[in-house]
């Protein structure tokens, strides 16, 4: 009796492995069935739009213009052991743009990750484009073209839009065509710029508080398709600060960090709250005011940095860095205002008004199946000291009955929540958007991938090039549907 148990308890055994195993394969599109053949012009007398493709923070390789050598991402030690001293970003030239390193191409993959490879591969092989650079001239009838705008991504985001302008333009110069619009395929930090780029052009609005919205840079865009941006910033960003950059196994010290002026660009948006009590109460803790900094010992004002910094580079230095850190760190509340200020504010109303329909609104792309840091929970220590926990095991004395993984993230992709990459401050999606947090959403499609694998990921491809080689917009498609 308990030997034919036992062969029905197998057999069983063995057809929910088979049930689940068929259940659960993970399917992945077929590109050439779906594609080849579809993207082909030829013959076609038709001026396509090209692409660019906008890679995040990290992204692209910077050389060092009096070596040669490639600082970023440089060896296989480095990215495993490096700390990238050469990374710190001089700030006292007067021109920024006579940096010793430059960049030198989009980063494709390393040790075996790929980061931006195989999407070129996909847009060339699948989708029929052409891997361009700029002054190629005019392209022959229906040909598809790539570009790639590498940058150096340490440097104030703005001054970096301004030589995407320029890139556009001389673009429009190959094409012929002062008119021609380009389809943007953004990915992280990228995406901020393209966004900014969208709303003021080259214009630097950061120097007041004047953030009117002239939607100066939509006349050059045709399609805009966002990969895991951070739309309201991350909590990550500041972990950076605070711990330095995680690289590896080591990290960019927090006094090179500080040099790279894009880094406090991604400090999360004053609407989002990011920092509680051991209660689970929120602190209103103004990220973006370096008295904070000094108050709470964070960054170059921690002790052992101030000292490290003193002791290679003198006192000098360290006093113009302490002012470095306050002026990027107010330019950086303004550029996360900008990027969400509304164009129509409705004062009697107190609400946004949505009246003028936007001229491009954005496709976005993004992770939610991990979890995601999204706030952090501050703690006295025994000395009377407020010390940040960056997760809940962390935590020393816990208060029954607070929940600090569901106080301390959100799903997204390991490093942006949803609601960031949506632009809300909250994560249910019933409720409203934030007064203060304009969005042209055309549509979102969400995956189950980390923040650096989101470029390879079969599935974004797949519906990428259904957006791309779709003719029309895609708000266009549906001009009775109510976009939220």
């Amino acid at each position: 009796m308990i030997a034919r148990k036992t062969r029905v308890c197998r057999i069983l055994a063995i057809c929910f492995c088979i049930f689940a195993t068929s259940g659960c394969r993970v399917l992945s599109p077929n590109f050439a069935a779906l594609y080849l053949g579809v993207s082909d012009t030829q013959g076609s007398d038709e001026i396509y739009p090209p692409v660019i493709i906008i890679p995040g923070l990290l992204g692209s390789r910077l050389v060092d213009t009096q070596t040669g050598k490639e600082v970023w991402p440089g060896s296989a030690f480095d990215v495993a052991w490096g700390k990238y001293p050469d990374l710190v970003l001089d700030f006292d030239l007067d021109n920024p743009d006579q940096q010793s390193l430059v960049s030198a191409g989009i980063a494709e993959s390393k040790l075996g990750v790929d980061f931006y490879g195989e999407l070129l591969r996909v847009l060339e092989h699948y989708a029929g484009y052409e891997r361009a650079v700029l002054g190629a001239g005019r392209p022959s009838p229906g040909q598809r073209r790539l570009y790639v705008f590498d940058y150096d991504w340490r440097q104030d985001n703005v001054r970096t839009v301004k030589k995407l302008h320029q890139f556009i333009q001389t673009i429009r110069e190959d094409y012929a065509s002062p008119k021609l619009k380009v389809d943007v395929i953004a990915h992280s930090m990228g995406g901020l710029m393209a966004r900014y780029y969208l709303r003021f052009g080259n214009k630097d609005v950061l120097q007041d508080n004047d953030l009117n919205v002239t939607w100066a840079g939509a006349q050059a865009i045709n399609k805009m398709i966002l990969l895991g941006t951070p739309n309201l910033g991350s909590v990550s960003a500041i972990e950076g600060f605070i711990r330095g950059q995680i690289v590896g196994l080591r990290r960019i010290p927090e006094e090179v960090v500080a040099t790279m002026p894009s880094t406090y660009q991604l400090f999360p948006h004053r609407i989002v709250d990011w920092l509680y009590d051991t209660s689970g109460q929120r602190l209103d803790i103004d990220q973006f005011d370096a008295a904070i900094w000094r108050e709470l010992g964070w960054n170059v004002f921690a002790p052992q940095v101030r000292k490290r910094v003193v002791e290679t580079k003198g006192a000098d230095y360290y006093h113009r860095l302490t002012e470095h850190f306050a002026r990027n760190a107010e330019r950086a509340r303004r550029f996360s205002w900008a990027l969400t200020v509304c164009p129509n504010y409705d004062e009697r109303k107190s609400e946004c008004s949505e009246a003028a329909e936007p001229p491009v609104k954005l496709v976005v792309f993004g992770g939610n199946c991990a979890a995601t840091p999204s706030r952090w929970v501050v703690e006295t220590d025994g000395s009377g000291q407020r010390v940040v926990r960056f997760s809940p095991r962390q935590i020393r004395a816990k208060v029954p009955g607070v929940d600090y993984q569901d106080l301390m993230y959100d799903p997204g992709d390991g490093t942006v929540t949803k609601p960031s990459l949506l632009a809300r401050d909250a994560l249910s999606p019933n409720m409203p958007r934030h007064k203060f947090s304009y969005f042209p959403l055309a549509y979102s499609f969400l995956l189950c991938a980390k923040h650096f694998t989101l470029t390879g990921n079969r599935h974004f491809q797949a519906n990428l090039l259904d957006v791309l080689l779709t003719r029309a917009r895609p708000w266009e498609l549906h001009k009775d549907h109510t976009l939220r």
